[in-house]
């Protein structure tokens, strides 16, 4: 059964805006010195990823999107931006900035007064939360485990090895 938000209507107020979304983002990115890893070629491929999660976000913050969707998409993302050697601490960055960045969109194209406005807005900041939290975790999890797959060829090391690094069950899948 399908659940629906109180907050579809800013939902769909995302999505209608995206490309605007993404232009405030990636000016704050561009002019941000903790994202210089952020390059124009890096740019065109972490832009379009964040277009399909903005233009169908009412998919990423529903009930009906578990955290094992959200897992899948982000570890990938993970892997990506490790082999673009986009530092972990930047990636990171990038979501805390589009998060902001979407917030504040909502909230300035807002004109909420009544109590049911402002639990639309409360509904859409928690499940933007989530969303968020889910995709920075799995994205830490899938960069640290393509650098330890990375370093275990570089140097030929053994998982006892690395797991002086990256700690025993550290991983949770392979």
């Amino acid at each position: 059964m399908a659940h629906h938000l109180i907050s579809d209507t800013l939902v769909k107020l995302v999505e209608d805006h995206t490309v605007e979304i993404l232009k405030r983002w990636r000016n704050q990115i561009e002019n941000d010195p903790a994202t210089q890893s952020f390059t124009e070629r890096n740019m065109d491929y972490i832009e379009t990823k964040l277009r399909s999660v903005l233009g169908y976000l009412g998919k990423w913050v529903s009930y009906n999107t578990g955290k094992e969707e959200v897992g899948k998409l982000y570890a990938k993302e993970g892997i990506e931006l490790f082999r673009m050697k986009v530092p972990l601490c930047e990636a990171i960055r990038g979501l805390f900035v589009l998060r902001r960045t979407l917030w504040m969109f909502v909230e300035n194209e807002s004109d909420f007064v009544t109590a049911y406005q402002l639990h639309q807005m409360r509904e859409l900041n928690d499940r933007i939360i989530l969303f968020f939290d889910r995709a920075q975790y799995y994205l830490i999890r899938g960069y640290t485990e393509e650098m330890n797959r990375t370093i275990k060829d570089l140097w030929n090391l053994k998982p006892e090895d690395t797991e002086l690094i990256f700690f025993d069950k550290s991983f949770y899948a392979k």
